[in-house]
């Protein structure tokens, strides 16, 4: 008898033995992050945070222009319309400087588009007009750091490509800039202006550029030391979408100047 009340008095704690190596067992499967038949815990899904939603953010546009763009002869045309617009329009020249524009603009530079006809009815007082203008821009917008004044140009007798190229495959108006040294005392800030456009265009888009030219004419280079005629395309060389392609490469190599 004595045996026996010796076993019944063990088993109780052989049993809470038992008991607390299973609860170990489960809490350290739950740790370790096991469950029964060999399966892990489910992983939480990871939360989607509100900013994770949005489109990455575009180039950070500039509100303050930088440039002034205009047109001294905003009649002109591209083949095959006549070489200036007739009546009270604006010629092809104002969606060359628009594609200009808005290409700078998706740079993230800010550009003022003077589109006022000053061509018409004096061709003659074509720069005139244009000078007053843009004095008046200028004054209103005292961190403009260019100025350009966009034309195309009236060859005579050129071979059909003298003003054509390919950049990456596709068609496109070749640029001259023309610096005016009459009556312009900084005239040799605008030939370093042109000319740093010019090479820039040659690194980057070689074969566009037809260089820097210096004519005995005034066309208002006084204005501003970064101040320039750009001449894209040529009226029967270049179709109108050359030369706007053209302006596009254009806007590539100025807005990095500006910045």
């Amino acid at each position: 008898m004595a045996r026996m009340r010796r076993n019944e008095k063990n088993g109780p704690g052989l049993l809470f033995i038992l008991v607390t190596l299973v609860v170990v067992a489960v809490v350290g499967a739950r740790f370790f992050g096991f469950y029964p038949n060999g399966e892990e815990e489910p992983s939480k899904p990871e939360q989607i945070q509100i900013d994770d939603l949005k489109p990455p953010p575009g180039p950070v546009v500039d509100t303050i222009p930088k440039v002034l763009v205009f047109h001294s002869h905003t009649s002109e045309n591209y083949k095959p319309k006549d070489s200036h617009e007739r009546g009270a329009g604006v010629g092809d020249i104002v969606q060359v400087g628009e594609a200009f524009v808005k290409q700078l603009e998706s740079l993230g530079v800010t550009a003022i588009h003077d589109k006022a006809i000053y061509d018409k009815p004096r061709y003659s007082d074509a720069f005139i007009n244009s000078e007053k203008k843009v004095n008046e821009l200028m004054a209103a917008n005292s961190q403009i750091q260019m100025v350009l004044d966009i034309h195309r140009d009236g060859l005579q007798e050129k071979p059909d490509d003298y003003t054509k190229t390919r950049v990456n495959g596709i068609s496109v108006a070749k640029i001259l800039f023309v610096v005016g040294d009459k009556d312009n005392s900084l005239v040799d800030e605008n030939l370093r202006f042109a000319q740093q456009i010019s090479d820039g265009l040659e690194r980057k888009y070689p074969g566009v550029t037809r260089g820097v030219r210096v004519f005995k004419s005034d066309y208002s280079g006084e204005l501003h030391p970064n101040s320039v005629m750009v001449l894209i395309g040529d009226w029967r060389g270049n179709s109108l979408e050359e030369s706007m392609a053209a302006a596009r490469l254009l806007a590539d190599v100025v807005a990095p100047m500006l910045k």
